[in-house]
């Protein structure tokens, strides 16, 4: 991973997905979007955007990314804003799946 700017690794995980082909602006060419939450910024906020690049990191179908965890690198001293219109144009530089996880983190604990 390249340090080049003062982005940091963090987790995001596709929270829903949504396959009507709809473009979220004139400047969309994405067919599928997908909701995702982004660790470093807030546990509770999502974000709305193009499917492609997770699809492609994944090297799956769109409708299989519900529930993917992914990282990238981000400024997370600077979110985006709860005006902020344009979190569809999010880039994710160095978008990739996550490692799975070891046994002893999934397990549920009564």
């Amino acid at each position: 991973m390249t340090t080049d700017h003062p982005y940091r690794a963090t987790v995001v995980r596709v929270i829903a997905v949504d396959l009507d082909g709809v473009p979220m602006d004139c400047e969309d060419d994405d067919e599928a979007h997908v909701w995702v939450r982004v660790l470093g910024w807030s546990p509770r906020r999502a974000f709305y955007t193009g499917a492609r690049p997770f699809a492609e990191a994944a090297r799956c179908h769109p409708a299989a990314l519900a529930g993917r965890l992914f990282l990238t690198r981000l400024d997370l001293d600077h979110p985006p804003g709860n005006d902020d219109t344009a979190g569809e144009r999010l880039e994710w530089p160095d978008l990739r799946l996550a490692p799975p996880l070891p046994a002893e983190f999934r397990r549920v604990r009564p």
